[in-house]
């Protein structure tokens, strides 16, 4: 494939999904190896007629040691060859998968796009592109399969999650090398991508080069089932919503369903219907939990499967109801002390603090993130959980008790002990990330020095 051809590809996959339609302005995350060199190669050639603006961000994890400083370098350098803004960070994320008792990968993944969700609300960003391949959607195919995932989890990588788009998700890793070396384009080799003990790799160099000896375009035979498997989950998601609106759904709390009516749906659309109403409530499960939701159904009398966060399905009569169950609630002491700016992770959300000096003009305001008048604010902050009496004060309305707050928000009960508040060091609350914030310390129109807060859950 020329390079041509390798751009009108990439073009063709950017026109078909929309995952421009021009003006935008777009960080490119730059590892430095060829998937993202390419991609950012690719969107510079492509710019004039897509119409972006163009800028590059790149995340120094510390995990490889000198390999990673040295991929820092790297990135540094192309940027400025290429003429193209580049921020960097860094983060300990040895630190941050001990304390959240996670693996690295995991862990670095998290703080990785902490740093570009900060970056993109300080710079003013509005899409992030990642240098995902087909290559790498079948590998993530493959893995699920293994594991035993849903078909929700088949249907591979998209092209466009949220704000996050893939314009190389329909090229190929080989076509990636091609177009770099008929370019000549430089790039650095990470050296775990050859450790064959993590399952990605396996999947990479042991199983697809077996699968390849039967049918050398395997990925494309991948590619055309996972497009099966989208187009009629879109489908299906459809017949889901439709059975979900006969379901009364009363406070996020409860949701009751005819036993008989289950019964009558096909064996396929029951299971969704389970699974859409277990989402409807907030939490989530594994697809083989649905074999025990369905025996439900064959039996009478009470009964009841208790389900992952909090959630529990009842057999009472001639009805499945689904409720939540209290969970131990936690710890009121759980506390993270926070000295200046930098990573800070409680429970399942991280919390990056930047000071952002007089350059919070074009910081892009979302639930989650924050913009405090520095002023306003002093360190050490704390980032707890809700305590008995906590209340904010909200812009025309004044102290408010947090339960109220969460009530009126319609936040799901069992969401309330787990969701981190941010207070200062005289037990004021701050902000709640995801609903509101104290009106008298958010940045306004005369503030000139601005720290920004975001926040990112790690599922």
């Amino acid at each position: 494939m020329s390079s041509k051809a390798f751009l009108d590809k990439i073009m063709s996959t950017i026109r078909r999904h929309r995952l421009f339609v021009g003006g935008e302005r777009v960080l490119v995350a730059l590892s430095g190896g060829p998937d993202s060199v390419v991609l950012l190669h690719s969107l510079l050639q492509l710019r004039p007629s897509l119409s972006i603006e163009i800028e590059a961000a790149h995340f120094n994890h510390g995990i490889r040691g000198a390999e990673s400083d040295r991929d820092q370098s790297f990135v540094e350098a192309l940027a400025e060859s290429w003429g193209v803004h580049l921020e960097v960070g860094k983060g300990d994320v040895l630190a941050l998968a001990q304390k959240r008792k996670k693996g690295l990968e995991e862990a670095a993944r998290e703080a990785r796009y902490a740093f570009l969700r900060e970056v993109m609300a300080r710079r003013g960003l509005q899409v992030l592109a990642v240098a995902h391949t087909l290559s790498d959607a079948v590998e993530t195919f493959f893995m699920r399969l293994i594991k035993g995932a849903s078909p929700y989890g088949l249907k591979g990588i998209l092209p466009r999650s949220g704000d996050t788009v893939r314009p190389m998700i329909e090229v190929t890793r080989e076509e990636v090398e091609r177009y770099c070396e008929e370019e000549g384009l430089p790039f650095v080799e990470d050296s775990s991508n050859k450790d064959i003990n993590r399952f990605r790799n396996w999947v990479r160099w042991r199983l697809l080069p077996l699968l390849k000896e039967q049918n050398p375009k395997v990925e494309d035979a991948v590619a055309r089932f996972m497009e099966i498997m989208r187009e009629e989950s879109q489908y299906m998601e459809a017949q889901v919503r439709e059975v979900l609106k006969a379901i009364p759904l009363e406070d996020r709390q409860e949701r009751e369903v005819s036993k008989d009516y289950l019964s009558t749906l096909p064996l396929g659309l029951r299971k969704r219907v389970l699974l859409g109403l277990i989402h409807s409530m907030g939490g989530d499960v594994q697809w083989n939990h649905l074999k025990d939701l369905n025996g439900l159904l064959k039996g009478n009398g009470e009964a009841e499967v208790h389900l992952p966060g909090g959630l529990k399905a009842v057999r009472d009569g001639e009805s499945i109801r689904f409720t939540q169950f209290k969970e131990e609630p936690k710890d009121a002491g759980d506390q993270v002390l926070v000295f200046g700016p930098g990573l800070y992770a409680l429970g399942e959300y991280l919390f990056h603090f930047v000071e952002l000096g007089e350059e919070g003009g074009v910081v892009v305001k979302s639930p989650w993130s924050l913009l405090l008048d520095r002023k306003k604010v002093e360190f050490p902050m704390i980032i707890r959980y809700k305590r008995a009496k906590d209340k904010i004060f909200l812009n025309k309305v004044g102290h408010k008790k947090l339960q109220d707050l969460f009530v009126d928000a319609k936040l799901p009960r069992r969401e309330r002990s787990r969701r981190p508040l941010l207070v200062d060091a005289l037990g004021r609350v701050l902000w709640v990330p995801g609903l509101r914030w104290d009106a008298r310390v958010a940045a306004n129109e005369e503030t000139r020095n601005f720290l920004l807060v975001t926040v990112k859950r790690s599922f």
